[in-house]
């Protein structure tokens, strides 16, 4: 390398021209990069959870809610001790996380 060249390509020695410029194009460049990794990364999470969104409404379209509401009347009717017990942990947990949001 000659010592009129400096590592950008532009000539003039290491303590001449104007410093501003060789930063600045540094700068711009890794914002530049910084931007295209920080797009990249959002399109791919949007995709992530575009593709979840579409997976769970396919889900929820298939799903019967007569036949399940059967199931769940069936169980109930077969196992009412179970039922009542599952029932009073749903609502003792509700109570507490109601219970700790007025706290805070």
């Amino acid at each position: 390398m000659d010592e009129n060249t400096n590592p950008t390509g532009g000539t003039g020695t290491a303590g001449s021209g104007s410093g501003a410029d060789a930063g600045g194009g540094d700068a711009s460049n890794r914002f530049g990069r910084a931007k295209d990794y920080a797009s990249d990364k959002y399109r791919a999470a949007s995709g992530a959870v575009r593709d979840g969104y579409n997976t769970v409404r396919e889900r929820v379209d298939d799903m019967d809610v007569g036949a399940f509401t059967d199931q769940v009347r069936a169980y109930v009717r077969s196992n009412p001790g179970k039922a009542l017990l599952i029932s009073v942990g749903v609502g003792f947990l509700v109570g507490l996380l109601l219970r700790r949001e007025e706290e805070e």
